[in-house]
């Protein structure tokens, strides 16, 4: 193993000093804090019951959260370079500029759409609700960035 391998950590180290210990443990506190967090707004927002099955349902909902907000924690207070086997440059990465290429066309393709949509729907009376109309671009964007990044790796892959 070379020197620089072994100076990176399995699980990184903190871009505010410390070891990986140091850094698991705060993210693991944070994310139990932000779980919480966001445990409490389900509480305040969340559907009325049975306080019984309402209090249960709260503590699954907070557990069910500490993965996610152990991992964004995580994640946020990382230094990359420390993390063995991390990309360097990752936004230069092959599978980067098939992203940006698809989404490119994507963006076109909604300007397109959009465009033609609302030429169209202004000169024919159409009863739809507005939220559809933008659920049914949204939709058809993904499903179109999908279908470019697939064919951008075929082609370049």
């Amino acid at each position: 193993m070379n020197t620089e391998q072994e100076t990176k950590a399995r699980w990184g180290r903190s871009r505010f000093g410390g070891s990986q210990a140091t850094l698991i443990s705060v993210s693991l506190l944070a994310g139990v804090v932000l779980s919480a967090a966001l445990t409490l707004v389900w509480w305040h927002f969340g559907p009325a019951g049975d306080p019984q099955r309402r209090l249960l349902a709260a503590l699954a909902f907070g557990v069910m959260m500490l993965p996610a907000t152990f991992g964004l924690c995580w994640a946020l207070l990382l230094d990359r370079s420390t993390l063995r086997g991390a990309t360097k440059n990752p936004e230069i990465s092959v599978e980067s500029q098939w992203y940006d290429k698809a989404a490119v066309g994507v963006f076109q393709d909604v300007l397109l759409v959009c465009g033609l949509g609302a030429a169209v729907l202004s000169f024919i009376e159409v009863q739809a609700s507005i939220g559809l109309i933008l659920a049914g671009v949204v939709g058809l964007a993904m499903a179109d960035f999908g279908v470019r990044y697939l064919l951008i790796k075929r082609a370049e892959g």
